[in-house]
């Protein structure tokens, strides 16, 4: 089912800042009258589709919510609801997980949600909801949201019945019988683990398909069994992971996460549009770093006061076959490898040499600064290209240099237009929408 412009009326919003600015633009799409996607909504998109598509290999945030506390009865229980109560808007889900991002002296973990509003959800008033016995849950399993299930043990669980909704049978024996394609293909490639790929790969074999967490943040065990501070219920929406290759026990397995979401940068909601659903396909959503590079020609802007003044010693990056120049960095730190004024002409000048440079912090990051660079360029260059990945250099078992070929450039670029850049495009919605359609 498509809307007016031709996309899917579901579609995905990632966004690397988190969970606010990714649901603004999803609301952007939905409108008055959409929905953000459920766990459920999430798994009727998986049956549609197979392992290699997005749904199987992309992860999502969910508007199904999971609670855990103190029922009337004074016994623990975890309650899950979808897309009702306190979690079900902005407003409720920066509330519950303010008990964190609030908290200066950084002591509180996860979200809360006040035990009032807890035994509203036990008693119905938000609508139909799922009640598990947390301590008779706890029960099922030696190590209770830490271990991997197999198949047998997903389809009963009561937990994964719960997050997953009423389609919950249907995925688990899909997941299987992928799972079990997936091992009879690696017996055929992975000699080492023959035996155990042919044993889970046979007809009727139980496979490992699902790990099942709580939030590592804020585990429900904590000391064996962790309370909820009195006064509160601790509560969390729920995401799930994509399909992963999982070395576990002495094990390797095709498997997938579902866990309580933490409050964290890097957030993916799924918008569902009025009349929509996800049974007819999920668009992936616009992707400003890609756009950005098979756009970029609508992309560039005028820049108001163009610089007469000669470019300076610029680090280059290419997009496709057109070379742009780097936007500056600052200090030390790594090249922002995002292009900005388009090149007009280039030369190279002389041939690859060795850059060196001492290492600045984590050895996983090449950090250096410009101006070292600058300091081994041929006296007629103005721009440069690392032609080599960067190596570490090692003494005494530790890090000390990192080097890398640098190959130098005389440029010239057209200074009176930059293209847009990667942060403003991730947050203009309209031109991304745009560019999408």
């Amino acid at each position: 089912m498509e809307n007016k412009n031709g996309l899917p009326k579901a579609m995905a919003f990632y966004h690397s800042e988190g969970f606010v600015p990714a649901w603004k633009q999803a609301s952007r799409f939905i409108g008055k009258d959409g929905r953000m996607a459920t766990m459920p909504d999430i798994i009727t998109a998986r049956l549609g589709t197979k392992p290699g598509d997005d749904p199987w290999e992309t992860y999502y945030t969910t508007l199904t919510a999971e609670y855990y506390g103190i029922s009337k009865s004074g016994k623990l229980i975890l309650i899950v609801a979808h897309g009702i109560g306190p979690m079900s808007t902005l407003e409720g889900i920066q509330k519950a997980y303010s008990w964190e991002y609030k908290d200066k002296n950084r002591d509180h973990r996860g979200g809360r949600i006040a035990q009032q509003e807890f035994l509203d959800l036990e008693a119905g008033k938000f609508g139909e909801v799922s009640i598990i016995d947390y301590e008779s849950y706890c029960r099922r399993y030696e190590y209770p949201f830490i271990q991997t299930l197999r198949a047998s043990e997903a389809i009963t669980d009561p937990v994964l019945k719960a997050r997953f909704g009423p389609q919950t049978e249907q995925y688990v024996l899909a997941h299987a019988s992928y799972a079990r394609e997936w091992h009879r293909e690696q017996a055929e490639i992975n000699p080492n683990r023959q035996s155990q790929h042919l044993r889970d790969g046979a007809e009727k074999s139980d496979p490992y398909i699902i790990q099942l967490h709580d939030a590592a943040n804020c585990s429900y065990l904590g000391s064996n069994c962790r309370l909820p501070e009195k006064g509160f219920a601790i509560a969390h929406l729920i995401s799930t992971g994509r399909l992963v290759h999982l070395c576990h026990e002495g094990n390797e397995s095709l498997t997938l996460d579902v866990s309580c979401h933490e409050w964290w940068n890097g957030v993916r909601l799924l918008g569902i549009q009025a009349g929509g659903n996800t049974k007819t396909g999920i668009h992936s959503g616009p992707d400003a770093y890609n756009l950005l590079r098979k756009h970029w020609r609508k992309l560039l802007r005028p820049v108001s006061a163009p610089d007469v003044a000669p470019i300076g010693f610029r680090a280059l990056v290419q997009i496709d076959k057109q070379w742009f120049t780097q936007y500056p960095k600052q200090g030390e730190s790594m090249n922002t490898w995002e292009p900005e004024h388009v090149v007009t002409s280039m030369e190279k000048v002389g041939e690859p040499i060795l850059f060196r440079t001492t290492v600045g912090g984590y050895h996983g990051f090449f950090k250096f600064g410009v101006n070292e660079v600058e300091a081994i360029a041929p006296p007629n260059a103005n721009a440069y290209y690392f032609v080599s990945e960067p190596q570490n250099e090692w003494h005494g078992g530790n890090p000390t240099h990192q080097t890398a070929m640098v190959q130098f450039y005389r440029i010239a670029a057209d200074t009176s237009k930059k293209l847009l850049r990667e942060q403003e495009l991730r947050n203009d919605y309209d031109t991304l929408m745009s560019l999408l359609s």
